[in-house]
C-alpha cells in the first residue's frame, strides 16, 4: 500500500452485515448465561466459532425451527463474510438510523415490557430468557427490537384494523414506537421514580371454578421442540350443566406453551378412552381439538395460552354439557426451553345449571373436505388454497338447537378459532352479508400453528337469514415449510384432510347465541391506515405507501367531479340534518394532507393500496394524513382514520436512477434470463405496457407475459442498495393462481416475489443490499408473469450508497 494511501474497508464486514444479522437472530440466546452454549455477542467470539457457523449455516439448522429464520439472501451474506475469514471493517459501516431521542427505561419501556411481556419472559417461565429488568432487556435488545419491528412478538396473529378483539396482547401504535426507538438507540435507564405501573389485570381465582380436573396422569413430552398430547379426563357431573367458564394451571410453566380443551359427546366416550394410552404412555399424539378417526369433532370449551390474561366468556353464556360426556385436553409441550420434567397440568371449569343465553360450539368446515381427495394440496405447492362458502341459516339449523336458535333466525357470533396444522400460511372469516357489504371478521396473514387462540369480538356480530360466512384457508408445501421427525426435516409430499401430524386441516370454531335484548347490532364502514405505520420516517418528495383496510365498504371510481365545489367535500355533519349517510356502503376516499379542512387540496382514490407523493418543499417534523371516506356524491361519509409520520432531513444515502421510463425495450426468450417462466401462449402487445406520468405500468389482462430491459444508467457497487418501489392493484382470476415477478441486474437475480392471486392491492418499498459490482451500461431487466385482468406499476428503482 502506498504512502498515504486509505484502506477501503470490506463490503461485506462484521460492522455492516454480520453484527446487525446476529444480534437479530442469534443473540436472544447466544449471550453471557443464555440458554445456547457458548456467546456470540462479540466480534471475537464469532470468529472462535466460525467454523460451526458455517455448519449449522449450511445445514440450515441454526437459527432452530420455531424460531425467526434468516432470509435465504442473508444465509449467504452471513457465509460469504465467514468464508472470507469474518473481516471487521469500520465502525463507520454500522446501519445508520434517525431515531426519537429522550425515552428511558423506567419513564417508558419498562411498563410496555411488563404489560405485554413479561408474563411469558419471566424467570421460570415458557419463554427462552427473562425480561424482567433493565439488564436483562440490554443483554438482547436486538434481538428484541427485531421481533417487535417484525411484529412477531408480543404474539397476536390478527391482523389490526379489521375486527377489534377483547385481550388483544398486540401493541399500540405508540407502543411499538416508543420500544423501536429506546432498544435502537441508547437504551438510557433514566430515573426509577419515573415508573407508572401498567393497569392491574383482574385474575379470576381458583376458588372461583366448582371443577378442578387434573391430567389423569403425569406425562414428560419426549418429542422435540414440540409435543402435542391430548388427554381424556371423565365429565364428572351427572346432570346437564353449562360451562360458563375455562381456564388452566399449568404443572410446568416452562414446558406447557398451550392448552385446548373440548368436549367429546356420550357416544363417542369409548373411542377416545381407547386412544388412551395405545402407544404405551399416557393420552395420544394430536394436532388441534383432539379428534380421532371414529368419533365426531370435539366442541372446544376453553384453553390457555401463556400472557394472554384472563378474557372470560361473554356474560350470561354457557355451553351445555351431557352427563356421560368426556373431556378432552390437548397439551402443547415446547421442549426447547428446559429440561422436560413430569407435567400434570390441572383444567378449572365454572359450571351453572342454567344461563341468560345458552350457547352453542359448532366448526365451519367443508364436509366435503374430509372425504379422500376432497382437499387436495400438492407437493411443494407455495399456495395452495380451499375456501368454503354456507348460509348463516345452514348454522342455525345444524347447530342452533342448543342455543334455542330456529332455523331462518337471526344469531350471534361471539367468538371464533381458527384452526391449521403445520404448514397453514393464512386465513380469513368474511361475513357476507345478503345486502352486498362484506366484512372480515378474522384476518390471520401469518399462520404459527404454536401460537393458536380463541379470539372474542369487542362487538358482537350479529348473522341474519340470507347472510353467508365465508372461511378461506391457504397453505406453505414447499420443502422449507415441512416438519422435522428426529432432527431431520421431511420432503414435501401430496397432503389432505387428516387428524394426523403430516394433515392438515382448514376449520373455524365459532361459539352461538340467540341476540341479547337491547344490544346495538347495527354495523357501518371502517377504514384502517395499515401504511404509513405511526411515526414512519421520510424524507421531502417521497411516495409514501398507503395501504387502507376497509370493512363493509367497496371501492370504486368516482368519475369526474369539480374539486372546486367545496360543499361536496364538506363533511355530512357540516352539511344539514337532511343529508344523510347512514347506510353508505361504496364510494372512494380522499387523502389530506396536515389538514381538518375538508374542501383543502387532496388526493382522490379508490385502491386499497397506493400512494402519496410528499411535496418536495416540506418541512421537516411530524406531520398528519387523514383519509376520509366518500359516497358516491363525494360526500363525506364521517368515517375517517389518520397517523402521524416524521418528516427528516439530511438523509445519509445518495441515489440515483438505474433507468429511463423510455427506454425499456421488449426481450424473447433467447435474452430472457428467466425464461423458465414464459408462457406457451404469451401474449402481450406493445400497447399493454407503457410510461404513464413517469412510471413504468402494465395491464395483464392483455400481457400475461412481460421480459423488459435496458441499460442501467448508473454504476451498482457491492454494498449499495437497490430502492424498488412497485404497486399493483386487486389481483385476481378465475381460479386461485400465482404471480411472479422480478428484477435482474446484469444477470444476477436482486429481487423477486412469488404472489398468490387473488391479493388485496400493495404496494412494495423496498431497499434491496446489493452484493456485487455492476458498472453502468449493464443490463437491467424487469420481469411479470401474472394471470387475470391486473395492473402493475413500476415506480422507482435507483441505487442508493
Amino acid at each position: 500500500m502506498g504512502a498515504g494511501s486509505v484502506s477501503t474497508p470490506p463490503a461485506v464486514s462484521w460492522y455492516s452485515t454480520a453484527k446487525p444479522l446476529i444480534e437479530r437472530y442469534c443473540v436472544a440466546c447466544h449471550t453471557e448465561g443464555g440458554v445456547a452454549p457458548f456467546p456470540l455477542q462479540t466480534h471475537s467470539q464469532v470468529v472462535a466459532k466460525r467454523s460451526a457457523m458455517v455448519y449449522v449455516l449450511e445445514g440450515d439448522t441454526m437459527p432452530p425451527q420455531g424460531y425467526a429464520n434468516l432470509l435465504p439472501g442473508e444465509t449467504g451474506l452471513l457465509l460469504d463474510w465467514l468464508n472470507a475469514g469474518a473481516p471487521l471493517g469500520d465502525p463507520s459501516q454500522a446501519p445508520l438510523r434517525q431515531l426519537a431521542d429522550s425515552f428511558t427505561y423506567h419513564a417508558d419501556a419498562r411498563a410496555i415490557i411488563e404489560e405485554k411481556c413479561v408474563s411469558c419472559h419471566e424467570q421460570g417461565g415458557i419463554a427462552p430468557f427473562p425480561l424482567e429488568t433493565y439488564e436483562q432487556v440490554k443483554s438482547v435488545a436486538a434481538a428484541a427490537a427485531f421481533a417487535v419491528d417484525n411484529g412477531s412478538m408480543p404474539p397476536w396473529h390478527p391482523t389490526e384494523g379489521y375486527s377489534s378483539f377483547a385481550g388483544s396482547r398486540a401493541l399500540t401504535p405508540r407502543q411499538k414506537y416508543v420500544l423501536l426507538n429506546w432498544l435502537q438507540g441508547d437504551m438510557a435507564p433514566g430515573n426509577p421514580g419515573d415508573y407508572q405501573a401498567p393497569p392491574a389485570k383482574t385474575i379470576k381465582g381458583a376458588d372461583d371454578y366448582d371443577l378442578h380436573l387434573a391430567l389423569p396422569q403425569a406425562y414428560t413430552p419426549t418429542l422435540q421442540p414440540d409435543d402435542h398430547r391430548c388427554f381424556v379426563i371423565e365429565w364428572p357431573l351427572d346432570e346437564f350443566a353449562y360451562v360458563t367458564d375455562v381456564d388452566v394451571i399449568p404443572d410446568q410453566v416452562d414446558e406447557v406453551h398451550h392448552v385446548i380443551v373440548s368436549i367429546g359427546e356420550p357416544e363417542d366416550a369409548p373411542t377416545y378412552y381407547a386412544a388412551d394410552g395405545e402407544d404405551g404412555r399416557p393420552g395420544w399424539h394430536c394436532l388441534g381439538m383432539g379428534g380421532i378417526a371414529g368419533a365426531g369433532l370435539p366442541r372446544q370449551i376453553g384453553g390457555w395460552v401463556p400472557g394472554a390474561g384472563r378474557e372470560p366468556p361473554p356474560e350470561g353464556t354457557g355451553i351445555g354439557v351431557k352427563p356421560g360426556s368426556v373431556m378432552i385436553v390437548q397439551m402443547h409441550y415446547n421442549t426447547l426451553v428446559a429440561e422436560p420434567k413430569p407435567d400434570q397440568s390441572t383444567v378449572l371449569v365454572q359450571t351453572s345449571g342454567e344461563v341468560a343465553l345458552p350457547s352453542s360450539a359448532f366448526l365451519i368446515t367443508d364436509p366435503a373436505w374430509l372425504a379422500p381427495g376432497g382437499m387436495p394440496i400438492a407437493a411443494g405447492d407455495p399456495n395452495a388454497y380451499h375456501e368454503f362458502t354456507l348460509g348463516t341459516n345452514i348454522l342455525a339449523l345444524i347447530r342452533g338447537e342448543p342455543a334455542g336458535i330456529r332455523v331462518n333466525e337471526p344469531w350471534v357470533m361471539h367468538n371464533g378459532f381458527l384452526h391449521m396444522h403445520t404448514r397453514g400460511k393464512s386465513g380469513r372469516l368474511t361475513l357476507l352479508r345478503k345486502n352486498g357489504t362484506r366484512q372480515i371478521m378474522l384476518d390471520i396473514r401469518d399462520w404459527d400453528f404454536n401460537w393458536q387462540s380463541t379470539y372474542r369480538f369487542e362487538r358482537e356480530l350479529l348473522m341474519e337469514p340470507g347472510d353467508r360466512i365465508k372461511l378461506e384457508c391457504y397453505w406453505d408445501n414447499t420443502a422449507t415449510n415441512q416438519d422435522f421427525v428426529n432432527g431431520v426435516q421431511q420432503p414435501p409430499r401430496y397432503i389432505e384432510w387428516g387428524d394426523g401430524t403430516g394433515d392438515e386441516m382448514c376449520l373455524y370454531s365459532v361459539l352461538m347465541t340467540r341476540p341479547k335484548p337491547g344490544y346495538d347490532y347495527s354495523y357501518a364502514p371502517t377504514v384502517h391506515i395499515e401504511t404509513p405505520a405511526y411515526r414512519q420516517q421520510f424524507a421531502a418528495g417521497d411516495l409514501v405507501p398507503l395501504k387502507l383496510l376497509l370493512n363493509n365498504f367497496t371501492l370504486h371510481d368516482p368519475g369526474e367531479h369539480d374539486h372546486s365545489d367545496a360543499a361536496q367535500h364538506m363533511d355530512s355533519a357540516h352539511a344539514g340534518e337532511a343529508d344523510d349517510h347512514s347506510g353508505v356502503f361504496e364510494g372512494h376516499y380522499h387523502v389530506y394532507l396536515d389538514t381538518d379542512d375538508d374542501s383543502a387540496e387532496h388526493l382522490t382514490a379508490w385502491d386499497s393500496s397506493y400512494f402519496y407523493q410528499l411535496p418536495e418543499n416540506i418541512a421537516p417534523g411530524m406531520h398528519t394524513l387523514r383519509v376520509s371516506l366518500r359516497g358516491s356524491d363525494h360526500h363525506a361519509l364521517g368515517i375517517e382514520h389518520e397517523v402521524e409520520f416524521e418528516v427528516i432531513e439530511g438523509v445519509a444515502a445518495t441515489s440515483a436512477s438505474l433507468i429511463d421510463d423510455d427506454a425499456w425495450r421488449e426481450q424473447g426468450a433467447a435474452a430472457d434470463s428467466l425464461a423458465q417462466h414464459r408462457p406457451t401462449d404469451l401474449q402481450c402487445p406493445a400497447n399493454s405496457w407503457y410510461n404513464e406520468d413517469g412510471a413504468l405500468e402494465v395491464e395483464t389482462g392483455y400481457c400475461n407475459y412481460l421480459s423488459l430491459a435496458q441499460p442501467s444508467l448508473a454504476a451498482l457497487r457491492a454494498g449499495d442498495s437497490l430502492h424498488l418501489v412497485l404497486w399493483h392493484a386487486d389481483l385476481a382470476f378465475e381460479r386461485p393462481a400465482t404471480a411472479h415477478v422480478a428484477v435482474t441486474i446484469a444477470g444476477e437475480r436482486v429481487w423477486e416475489r412469488d404472489i398468490a392471486i387473488p391479493a388485496e392491492a400493495n404496494i412494495y418499498d423496498l431497499r434491496v443490499p446489493i452484493t456485487f459490482d455492476a458498472p453502468a451500461g449493464s443490463e437491467v431487466e424487469f420481469h411479470l408473469h401474472n394471470h387475470g385482468y391486473n395492473s402493475w406499476t413500476l415506480l422507482e428503482l435507483e441505487v442508493e450508497r
